[in-house]
């Protein structure tokens, strides 16, 4: 066997093994404690995944500032993801970049490698817009439900902080994870407002930042916080219900396509073919 076969071999099964540990090695409960104001000392990470870490964090100095913050935007409109952040995000770009330049390299295919190197790289950023996209529909469409109960705790006697605290612990979601940061925030001694301007900034929802503003404007003015919740949630269902209708409005254009290209070819197979069958037959 060629050792050049050998040492591609050998580098794809090490790439494939590194970014397995890069995607599934998850964070402790340390994260999660912490936010909800239980301190706990993490465990040091595993070899393989410090040196993702530290891949990404070399591969970060040569990238451009603006692909590096947009990336970073996106990771965290999307959550972080199994726990991935930057620099392992960064480390398992240029691990699948690596990994398929050298497949190709194997089989002597040089611009099969930059081409598959390209498209590597920029895959995991393809993934982590899908995951964001998905958790913004998720928070877009929890929102009104979450306000709910914040106007009930509120009814209730609760201030508004405590009133978050409670929606945060008997919830779950990524509406419910966006607000158990805030809570961290306040807890560590952020101002309310900046607080809620940053839950506003991580989630990039329209429905968030009005709430957000409404909510300011309610503590700067002195307006009843439950009447505004309760107007926001109102308002919130109505987009809901608006965008269940406009997606609704979508479908039979979106049907077109089925319908032409996989329906009518089989219809027509069905009904006509038998009858020209039938006519050369007889001829």
């Amino acid at each position: 066997m060629q050792p050049t076969l050998i040492l591609g071999a050998m580098a794809v099964v090490g790439a494939i093994g590194m970014l397995w540990w890069g995607l599934t090695a998850r964070p402790s409960a340390a994260r999660g404690n912490l936010v909800a104001g239980i301190p706990e000392t993490a465990p040091p990470a595993s070899p393989l995944v410090s040196a993702m870490r530290q891949l990404g964090q070399s591969t970060r100095r040569m990238l451009p500032t603006s692909m590096v913050d947009g990336l970073e935007v996106n990771l965290v409109q999307a959550g972080y993801p199994h726990g991935i952040d930057l620099p392992r995000l960064l480390g398992i770009k240029i691990t699948l970049a690596g990994m398929s330049a050298i497949l190709a390299l194997i089989y002597g295919q040089l611009l099969l490698a930059v081409v598959a190197a390209v498209v590597m790289f920029f895959l995991p950023d393809y993934w982590v817009a899908s995951v964001k996209d998905q958790r913004q529909n998720q928070i877009q469409a929890d929102a009104a439900d979450v306000i709910d109960q914040l106007t009930i705790c509120v009814e209730a006697g609760l201030g508004l902080d405590a009133a978050l605290a409670r929606v945060a612990r008997t919830t779950d979601g990524p509406l419910t994870d966006e607000l158990r940061h805030t809570m961290s925030d306040i807890r560590a001694g952020v101002p309310r407002a900046q607080a809620l301007r940053a839950l506003s900034d991580r989630a990039q929802i329209i429905e968030i930042r009005q709430l957000v503003t409404a909510l300011l404007q309610a503590q700067k003015h002195g307006v009843s916080m439950a009447e505004t919740l309760r107007v926001q949630s109102a308002e919130m269902r109505l987009k809901r219900s608006q965008r269940t209708e406009e997606r609704a409005a979508k479908l039979t254009v979106k049907m077109i396509f089925p319908i032409i290209f996989c329906f009518l070819p089989v219809f027509m197979i069905i009904t006509v073919v038998p009858s020209l069958i039938n006519v050369f037959e007889a001829l």
